[in-house]
C-alpha cells in the first residue's frame, strides 16, 4: 500500500515537477485550490507536495522515502500535515469534526491510494442519506491547529479535501489565516468545482486546475488493479480522466442503472402512468445518494443519445449493451426535446440534493419524459 502514496501523482507528473520546482525556489503560495473531479489526483498532489516540503534529506533526491520525515508519511501520521474533509455530527456528539473520523479517512488512503472522491468516503463512513459537510467547529479546530509550533520546526501543510462543502460561515472564519497563514505553512484547498466555494476565498487562493489523466495512464493504473479487456476498454471511454470513476466502472457493471433506465423510458414513451407511479415507489426506496447517482446515470444515457443521434458515432461512450440501446432510442431524443430534458434532470437532481420527497421528484419528472418524448422534432 505504501507504494502506492509513495510514487509519484498518476497522469500528473508534469503539474507535480512544477510544484515541487516552486517549493524548492521558494515560490510556492501560501494558499492553493486544486480544482477537477478527485479521482483526477489533486489529493496525490497534495501529499506529494507535502512529502517534499516536509523531507529532511540534504541529498538531490527529494523526497527520499526513508528520512523519519518520509517514514511518517508512508504511514500518513506526519504531525504536521493536517486533513480537513467533510463529515457529519457522529451519535451524542454535537460537533461535526473531521478528527473524529480520522482513522477511516486514513484507512481509505492506505487501502484504496489517493485517487478516491466523495462516493468512495460517503461508502466508508457509512453515511446512508446524511449530507457530510465542514463545519464551522473545524474551522476553530484548524485554527488551533495551525497556532501551535510545528513539531519538527519545519512547514505545517493544511489539506481542505472537499472544499465546495465549506458552509458559508466556514468560509468566513478561516479568511483571515487563508489570507495571512502562520509563517510556513501551507493551505491546499481541492474542490470539483469552483462554483460553490465563496468568491472571498476564491480571491485569497491560486487556483490551480488539474486535468484528466491521460487514457494510456488510466489503462495502465487499471491494469494494476487487475482489470482486463473490455472493462479497462469501456472504463477509459467513460471516466473522462477520472481514476476514482474509471475504478468504479471496472468494479460496478452498472447492470441496475441501465435496466431501471431503460424500463423507465419505455414506460415515458408508453405514458403508463400506472407504471410509473410503481417506478416512483422504486426510486424513492433507493435513497437519495442513489437517486442522485441513477439520475447522473440519466443524463449520461441522454447526452451520449443525441451524441449519436447527430452522426458522432464515434464519439459515444457507452459500453456495448448500453449502445444498442441508444442506437434505437436516440431518435426520440432530438434538437427539439433535449434542452428541456436535460433542464429537468438537471432539476430533479437539484431536487433530490435538496432533500426534496424522491417520489414526488420522480413522478413529475415522469410525466415530463411522457411529453417530450412525443414532442415533434
Amino acid at each position: 500500500m505504501e507504494v502506492q502514496l509513495i510514487r509519484e501523482p498518476i497522469g500528473q507528473e508534469a503539474l507535480a515537477a512544477r510544484l515541487a520546482e516552486r517549493a524548492d525556489r521558494g515560490t510556492l503560495a501560501h494558499a492553493m485550490l486544486f480544482t477537477g473531479p478527485a479521482g483526477r489526483g489533486g489529493l496525490a498532489l497534495a501529499l506529494a507536495l507535502a512529502r517534499r516540503l516536509h523531507c529532511t534529506s540534504k541529498g538531490p533526491e527529494r523526497p527520499c522515502g526513508s528520512c523519519p520525515s518520509c517514514q511518517q508519511h508512508n504511514q500518513l501520521q506526519h504531525p504536521d500535515l493536517h486533513f480537513t474533509f467533510p463529515v457529519v455530527k457522529p451519535p451524542g456528539k454535537d460537533k461535526a469534526l473531521s478528527a473524529d473520523q480520522l482513522g477511516t479517512w486514513r484507512t481509505l488512503l492506505m487501502e484504496e491510494g489517493p485517487h478516491f472522491d466523495m462516493v468512495d468516503l460517503r461508502d466508508r463512513m457509512s453515511l446512508g442519506n446524511k449530507q457530510p459537510f465542514i463545519s464551522v467547529h473545524e474551522a476553530s479546530d484548524i485554527l488551533r491547529r495551525l497556532s501551535l509550533t510545528a513539531h519538527a520546526g519545519g512547514w505545517k501543510v493544511q489539506v481542505i479535501w472537499g472544499a465546495q462543502w465549506m458552509r458559508t460561515d466556514t468560509a468566513n472564519k478561516l479568511l483571515k489565516v487563508i489570507e495571512e497563514p502562520p509563517a510556513k505553512t501551507v493551505f491546499i484547498l481541492l474542490a470539483d468545482n469552483t462554483e460553490n466555494i465563496l468568491a472571498t476565498i476564491l480571491s485569497r487562493t491560486q487556483i490551480v486546475p488539474i486535468p484528466p489523466v491521460g487514457d494510456g495512464e488510466v489503462g495502465r493504473w487499471l491494469n494494476g488493479l487487475g482489470a482486463s479487456g473490455q472493462q479497462v476498454t469501456d472504463a477509459i471511454g467513460l471516466c473522462e480522466g477520472d481514476l476514482a470513476k474509471a475504478r468504479r466502472l471496472v468494479r460496478e457493471d452498472a447492470a441496475g442503472e441501465f435496466a431501471m433506465y431503460v424500463d423507465w423510458m419505455r414506460t415515458a414513451f408508453a405514458r403508463d402512468g400506472r407504471k410509473a407511479a410503481g417506478l416512483a415507489d422504486a426510486f424513492h426506496d433507493l435513497g437519495r445518494e442513489s437517486q442522485k447517482q441513477f439520475l447522473l446515470y440519466a443524463l449520461h444515457m441522454v447526452r451520449q443519445c443525441i451524441v449519436g443521434n447527430y452522426g458522432a458515432a464515434s464519439a459515444v461512450r457507452l459500453r456495448g449493451s448500453e449502445r444498442g440501446f441508444a442506437e434505437k432510442f436516440a431518435a426520440y431524443i432530438h434538437h427539439g426535446n433535449v434542452v428541456d430534458m436535460q433542464a429537468d434532470l438537471e432539476k430533479a437532481l437539484r431536487d433530490v440534493s435538496g432533500n426534496v420527497y424522491g417520489r414526488t421528484v420522480f413522478l413529475d419528472l415522469s410525466m415530463r419524459m411522457m411529453e417530450l418524448l412525443h414532442r415533434p422534432r
